[in-house]
């Protein structure tokens, strides 16, 4: 018998399992890791022993990997947010020194502050990018025609009414 034929003789979860497994993996603190309330959730309390019935289906192989891959996804999440709050953090302590900090060569000549503050330019396009901010009047307008690529961001002032000028 094959891999292939093996997977095709395991029994397909019912969608009620797979809302099972979600639910006991990413359900809040009232469900996650709760087989008893999340079998109660899922398939109702008409079961008359439902911490039986929840272990039986938990000790199901087809189950067990279901849960094991939504543990997988839910730890690369994870990661993926500890990884994005620790470039954050760098990007900011970059912008922080490099926004005003002096800087002395070898030589002990003062080095020009312009590439410093372009290096706290570009930590801050970079937390930007991480953690967009969008403006309600705002719009972007490109320069075309130039070698450059500039973008200026240009804020619509609102329109005052008369009286509010008067005052």
């Amino acid at each position: 018998m094959d891999k292939k034929q093996a997977v095709d003789d395991e029994p397909k979860l019912t969608d009620a399992q797979i809302e099972f497994c979600t639910l006991y993996v990413y359900g809040d603190c009232e469900f996650a890791g709760q087989h008893i309330k999340c079998y109660r959730e899922v398939f109702g309390e008409d079961t008359k022993n439902i911490a039986v019935a929840s272990r039986k289906l938990l000790a199901k192989p087809q189950v067990q990997a279901k849960i094991k891959e939504l543990l997988a996804g839910l730890q690369t999440e994870t990661e993926n947010i500890a990884v994005k709050l620790q470039v954050a953090e760098t990007l900011k302590a970059v912008m922080e020194e490099t926004s005003s900090a002096q800087f002395m060569d070898k030589f002990g000549i003062s080095l020009s502050p312009a590439p410093l503050r372009a290096v706290s330019v570009n930590a801050a396009k970079a937390l930007m990018e991480l953690y967009p901010i969008r403006h309600v009047q705002e719009s972007r307008m490109k320069i075309d025609g130039g070698t450059t690529g500039i973008v200026f961001n240009v804020i619509v002032p609102e329109n005052k009414s008369d009286e509010e000028v008067k005052d």
